[in-house]
């Protein structure tokens, strides 16, 4: 159970600092204690251990507490609540808000409740039609975001006995497996099986959205500082990406609908009437990023990356689109790193510059962040 001890050598990636074994399942949540030398997981395992650094550097289990539910455990900083009663599935995610006295949940019941920790009551719960798989919550607006398996995310307003559903935000074409949310800025950030991140502004009331694909597999984890204007994002695959959010950003442009090529006319092969009068076989229809227009095949043979609009990967682009990106447009806004482990949870200790990371390989890793710097 011993925690594997690396130096901490000059380097312009993230350094792992300590690497922590000893669970014998998946690692659901893994939170540094503030102001110690400490880790608190939770794991498929039914165990909460909370692990501290010794003099010789090395992390033990300093407490061992086996929970007797079957449910997925979150943890709350230095609070570790299990939540048997308000759900009738799994539970997803979990937050506790001392300025409500709330403990609020998502499960795999399709729903989310909230109760009182002073009277140990339920205070009300709200249905979805998928299961409920992330949360987030604001306190000053008694606001909660919900992500779900459907791709979408649901704006609620909570109340002691009951809640209204304020919006539904829609972008993500895979189930919704992160979110956060930065209460100064007003942003919510989405990660999703699509393997996107979808930055929604909220506090802008101008339904304004930023696109962000730099990621492979699925994002499950997300963070955001604000004193560097950063947001880090980690996947299932072990990738970091470290995004530059203080640069000016263009929202992508909504696909449009057509039954024919909007470059060179020709049909898509849907488009019965127009094949059998011009004689000619339909197309397959693509979508160009930069503009959004429908192009086919042969008017979209480029590809190209375009930071700006959050594509760091080499996407499809119209040969027109194409011809009017120069050089400079495609310098990177975010930079990559490896995990070189599942990543399932993140959080962060941003004065200490300390990051710790866990999923699915049973492993807990303690990362030294100072270098995630533009």
């Amino acid at each position: 159970m011993a925690a594997e001890i690396h130096s901490r050598p000059q380097s312009s990636r993230p350094v792992l600092l300590n690497k922590i074994e000893g669970h014998s399942d998946s690692v659901n949540a893994a939170v540094l204690i503030p102001k110690e030398d400490g880790v608190i997981t939770v794991s498929e395992d039914r165990t909460i251990r909370v692990w501290l650094k010794r003099d010789s550097g090395q992390y033990w289990p300093s407490i061992y507490h086996t929970v007797s539910c079957d449910l997925i455990l979150c943890v709350c900083v230095c609070v570790c609540v299990c939540v048997c009663v308000a759900h009738q599935n799994r539970v997803s995610d979990l937050i506790f808000s001392l300025e409500s006295q709330w403990v609020i949940s998502t499960g795999h019941d399709k729903s989310i409740s909230w109760m009182s920790t002073q009277s140990g009551s339920m205070l009300g719960r709200h249905s979805f039609g998928s299961w409920a798989s992330c949360l987030q919550y604001d306190n000053d607006t008694q606001h909660a975001f919900v992500g779900d398996y459907s791709g979408q995310i649901t704006l609620l307003k909570l109340e002691e006995q009951t809640c209204s559903v304020i919006t539904t935000l829609k972008g993500h074409a895979g189930s919704v497996s992160a979110l956060y949310w930065d209460p100064v800025q007003r942003w919510l950030f989405s990660g999703a099986s699509d393997h996107s991140v979808i930055m929604w502004d909220i506090g802008g009331r101008q339904g304004r959205s930023l696109l962000l694909q730099g990621h492979h597999e699925k994002v499950q984890a997300l963070w955001y500082l604000p004193l560097t204007h950063q947001l880090l994002s980690c996947s299932a695959d072990g990738g970091i990406t470290v995004w530059n959010m203080e640069t000016t950003r263009e929202e992508a442009p909504q696909w449009l609908d057509s039954d024919s090529c909007q470059k060179c006319a020709q049909p898509f092969f849907w488009n019965i009437k127009q094949m059998w009068d011009s004689k000619t076989l339909g197309l397959r229809q693509h979508h160009c990023r930069k503009c959004g227009k429908a192009i086919c095949g042969k008017c979209s043979s480029k590809r190209s990356t375009y930071p700006i609009m959050g594509f760091e990967f080499q996407v499809r682009v119209c040969d027109d689109c194409y011809d009017t990106i120069k050089e400079e447009d495609r310098t990177p806004l975010a930079t990559f790193h490896e995990g070189k482990h599942n990543i399932a949870h993140m959080d962060m200790d941003p004065s200490r510059g300390l990051m710790v990371t866990c999923g699915s390989d049973r492993v807990v890793k303690v990362t030294h962040t100072f270098v995630l710097v533009f």
